[in-house]
């Protein structure tokens, strides 16, 4: 991020914390807002931000926390508080400990590590889950957002709609990456009889129903940015149900499932990571569907039993 994209930043972030301030936000709403608008943020920053403070505060804030304890203050610079915020270099394990306290809040949500609260630790890593989130809001898109800016192998996603994939912040990102890594999107054939079921399940103000209209927002500028940048990027649609959308960047896989009675975006999301030992059983799971649907649709002809049950896959273009 060059020295005006950071000067724009810390404008919306002040603005968000003053806005936060007149609403009654809690601290961690204003934060997860903070990256949300601005994105390659590092929640380290973010913190302070919507704390209000300068990098001077933060280091005098600090000082009186080792003080408390009958220590030595670190005095700080600003210029290492800087490559802390920038992810230029990682806080020793006992300044982390201390921009907790200061921070009150956990070293996960500052950006080091990863939050094993309240959880079966041994159970959750041996299934490769790595992060969870309750439904689509501010703090899951920032996750998706930042692991797709991060992105060096692949990225793949599957879903019902994905409506959010042809946004004013989403197209860019994606026409970005094509033009350094495969990017591969599955979206459900707006025409097909799969897709007027799925809706029949959801609340009425949560369908798009109108093809033309969904092509029209979502699939053409996609097909257009695709041949535009002439990038590594495909579309492909399919006719056939599903239950939750799959989101693969390089080897971490997101999951969301689709409820009944409910939007797509209600859904809770899960976060499996490879692993060391070539993929736990859950990864292995979802990347192998990512696979099958890419095997169907680069194939000449729909190979059986698929081709008797009337599944398709197939490329789009504008």
């Amino acid at each position: 991020m060059d020295r005006a994209s950071r000067r724009r930043a810390d404008r919306i972030a002040s603005d968000i914390r003053i806005n936060g301030l007149r609403e009654g936000l809690p601290i961690a709403e204003v934060i997860d807002l903070i990256l949300a608008a601005t994105p390659g943020t590092h929640p380290l920053e973010a913190h302070r931000w919507a704390k209000g403070w300068s990098r001077p505060e933060l280091s005098a804030r600090i000082d009186l926390a080792y003080v408390h304890d009958g220590l030595r203050p670190p005095t700080i610079s600003d210029a290492e508080l800087c490559r802390w915020e920038h992810g230029q270099r990682r806080p020793s394990d006992e300044r982390i400990d201390y921009l907790c306290r200061v921070y009150a809040t956990r070293p996960d949500r500052l950006g080091f590590g990863r939050d094993y609260s309240g959880a079966m630790v041994s159970h959750l890593e041996q299934a490769g889950v790595a992060d969870l989130f309750p439904h689509t809001g501010l703090e899951s898109k920032s996750d998706l957002v930042s692991r797709l800016r991060a992105a060096r192998q692949q990225i793949t996603m599957f879903g019902l709609t994905r409506n959010f994939y042809g946004s004013d912040e989403m197209l860019p990102l994606f026409t970005a990456r094509s033009r350094e890594i495969p990017v591969r999107i599955f979206i459900m054939d707006p025409h097909c009889a799969s897709r007027r079921d799925r809706y029949r399940l959801e609340p009425a103000e949560a369908a798009m129903e109108d093809p033309a209209r969904y092509e029209r927002e979502v699939l053409r500028p996609l097909a257009q940015a695709a041949a535009r940048d002439a990038g590594d990027l495909k579309i492909y649609l399919y006719d056939f149900p599903c239950s939750f959308a799959i989101e693969r960047v390089d080897d971490s896989v997101r999951v969301m499932l689709y409820g009944h009675g409910k939007r797509g975006t209600d859904g809770p999301i899960l976060t499996f990571d490879k692993g060391v030992d070539g993929g736990t059983p859950y990864w292995s799971y979802f990347v192998g569907q990512l696979e099958w649907m890419q095997r169907l649709a680069d194939a000449d002809e729909t190979p059986e039993p698929w081709r008797s049950k009337g599944i398709t896959i197939s490329e789009y273009s504008a």
